[in-house]
């Protein structure tokens, strides 16, 4: 027992002032990174989630608490300074609940198995009922590891309004053995920095209308990356009509699409200012890849798959 003095409490990451064997006041070091923790079988929402003995019930009460401590270093921000927390989340045979607010600079890391199986252990984010998207919002500065997000019907598994700074690696977007066909697997209206890494679209029940919608509404989708990931969809696995792109690169990728596997239809006339694509395979029903402007000049060595023709789009001549 600490009678007189400080002691960190290395459970709660809080530093504690104790007077007399007691805990009169609690001072939050605004220098210190907080790990929030998320079981939805053993948490509670009353519970701080500074430990796995008091984890949060739910991401979306771990988003909070994150938005709060933000708030709270109002004067580390002021210089510039931000700080990027962490929550953690326990893999269960139970899917968490869909959020609808994404928090900034924090990393969120499933603990569990990899999220493209259909089973129990999996960290699942969403709603398989077609009544909200499985994650919506806008988001600064934060990564998201090893989870599944569920939408269903006309929604999605991931609807982003803004990406700035963020990265998804080895995640599942789409629907479960539960969730009908949604609309998209994964979606964002504008980006700058978003990289995506290791992820695939999910179709357990039946395959989403749209893989990865990018640009969505004719966004930007600024210095991008996209590598090593795979969509199967009902119409376009791919699509990407944003007008900027610079500095954007997608690689290493097998998309899928009913009609179309990948399809950039951006009306910008600069190559300079597209993305550009390179070691990719693209199958369709119909059209395998397709970019509106400049294919020749920022497309190198993908596999098109149509109807009728298999090609390099585009070979060096």
């Amino acid at each position: 027992m600490s009678r007189k003095g400080f002691k960190w409490d290395a459970n709660k990451q809080r530093l504690e002032l104790y007077a007399g064997g007691v805990d009169p006041v609690t001072y939050f070091d605004q220098g210190t990174i907080k790990t929030y923790y998320v079981n939805n079988v053993s948490g509670a929402s009353t519970n701080d989630g500074l430990s796995w003995g008091t984890a949060m019930d739910q991401v979306s009460t771990a988003i909070t608490a994150v938005t709060a401590a933000h708030t709270a270093e109002a004067v580390i921000a002021s210089t510039n300074q931000y700080l990027r927390h962490r929550i953690i989340i326990q893999g269960t045979g139970t899917t968490y609940s869909a959020i609808s607010a994404l928090p900034s600079y924090c990393d969120v890391i499933g603990l569990g198995a990899p999220p493209f199986g259909d089973g129990a252990g999996i960290v699942v984010l969403g709603d398989a009922t077609g009544a909200a998207d499985g994650a919506a919002g806008s988001t600064r500065g934060s990564t998201w590891y090893n989870m599944q997000f569920v939408g269903a019907g006309a929604y999605y598994g991931v609807d982003l309004a803004v990406a700035y700074r963020t990265s998804f690696e080895l995640c599942g977007f789409g629907g479960n053995a539960a969730a009908a066909a949604c609309a998209r697997a994964f979606s964002v209206t504008s980006a700058s920095g978003l990289i995506m890494r290791d992820c695939k679209t999910l179709a357990h029940a039946a395959f989403p209308v749209i893989g990865y919608s990018m640009a969505a509404a004719g966004g930007n989708w600024n210095e991008c990356l996209m590598e090593r990931c795979y969509a199967n969809a009902s119409t376009t696995g791919y699509t990407n009509v944003g007008y900027l792109q610079n500095g954007s690169v997608v690689r290493d990728c097998i998309f899928y699409g009913g009609t179309t596997g990948l399809s950039d239809t951006s009306t910008q006339t600069g190559v300079g200012a597209l993305a550009f694509y390179k070691d990719n395979m693209g199958t369709g029903g119909t059209t395998g890849i397709t970019a509106t402007n400049g294919a020749q000049a920022r497309c190198l060595n993908n596999i098109s798959r149509g109807s009728t023709t298999v090609a390099i789009y585009y070979a060096i001549a």
